[in-house]
Order: C-alpha cells, then sequence, then structure tokens
C-alpha cells in the first residue's frame, strides 16, 4: 500500500474512532425507542381490536411477567450503553487533549464529535464558513496522527474499523436488494 493512501487510510480510521460518541448514542436510542414500545404494549388495554380479553392458549407461557423481564433487560442495557456513552466521551476527549486547547480544529473536533453537533451549526458558531472548517477539522486529524501514541491507537484499531466498513457495506447491499 503506498504511502499517501496509507495515510488517508490513517484518517479515515481516526474519524470512525472520533466518531464513536454519536454510534454509542444511536445504539442508546434504539434501546430507548425499544423500551418505549416494549412499555407502550405493557400499558396497551387488553381488550383492543383483534384480541379477546379471555386466554385462549393450549400451551404455557410467561405473561405479563416475560413483559416485565423484557423490560428489565432493555433498561439494564440502556444503563449499560449510558455507561459506554461516557466512556467514549473519556477516549475521544483523550485524544483530542493531544491538540492545544485553543486550537480552531479541536473546537470543531469537539462540537462534531463531543456535542453531536451538524457541521452548518459549527460554521455558525465558530463563526466561519463550512469549507474552511472542515480545512481546519482535516488538519487537525492530520495533527492527531503525528503523535505515536494517537498512531499506535490507530494501528489497535485499524481490524475493527475494517471489519465496521464491512457491515456497513452488508447492510446496504441488503437494502439495496429490498
Amino acid at each position: 500500500m503506498d504511502h499517501q493512501r496509507m495515510e488517508n487510510q490513517d484518517e479515515q480510521v481516526l474519524k470512525w474512532m472520533l466518531g464513536q460518541i454519536k454510534r454509542a448514542r444511536q445504539r442508546k436510542k434504539r434501546l430507548d425507542d425499544r423500551l418505549m414500545e416494549i412499555n407502550a404494549e405493557h400499558f396497551a388495554p387488553i381488550g383492543g381490536v383483534g384480541y379477546d380479553a379471555l386466554p385462549r392458549s393450549s400451551g404455557v407461557g410467561n405473561g405479563a411477567a416475560s413483559i416485565l423481564f423484557k423490560l428489565a433487560e432493555i433498561e439494564e442495557r440502556i444503563y449499560a450503553q449510558k455507561e459506554e456513552i461516557e466512556k467514549c466521551i473519556c477516549r475521544v476527549m483523550d485524544i483530542l487533549s493531544y491538540l492545544p486547547q485553543d486550537d480552531i480544529g479541536r473546537e470543531i473536533c469537539e462540537m462534531l464529535h463531543i456535542d453531536g453537533m451538524k457541521w452548518n451549526d459549527i460554521a455558525d458558531a465558530i463563526p466561519m464558513s463550512r469549507s474552511q472548517c472542515n480545512v481546519n477539522y482535516n488538519n487537525a486529524i492530520r495533527t492527531l496522527l503525528t503523535f505515536p501514541r494517537i498512531q499506535k491507537m490507530v494501528e489497535n484499531n485499524r481490524e475493527a474499523y475494517g471489519m465496521w466498513c464491512y457491515q456497513q457495506e452488508e447492510a446496504r447491499r441488503k437494502r439495496s436488494k429490498k
């Protein structure tokens, strides 16, 4: 692999590492949505359309207890995901600490990856054009990659990034077949 291509891949891996907070928040949101859906089922009236108030099942089921188990399990997962988000924030802050405190690139990285701001909102907050924000962001990424510890972190995460890319591509293929 040539040097330029390797640098570009390192930049992509680092950006993916910095994006871990967003992905963790998305996982938590999916769990929150599931919890709300199960809660809605739990509190739905029994006599709804298509339901018979009298149980007709010949098998032995857990009934309402199974819903409570699902709720408890999802709540546990949400709690664990909240902890994961906190760990992700610490990891991202650790990476960004290599940039000077008053560096505009660091500020952009923090707004994007920690605060979860959109590019247009970042451009308004700085204030700077979106393209200049992007230039400063990419300069910050390249600066971070000059530090041996960041290089080692990128190297350690290259395989996980490759797996994530593969999973994203597989998901895209499945969606396009539908």
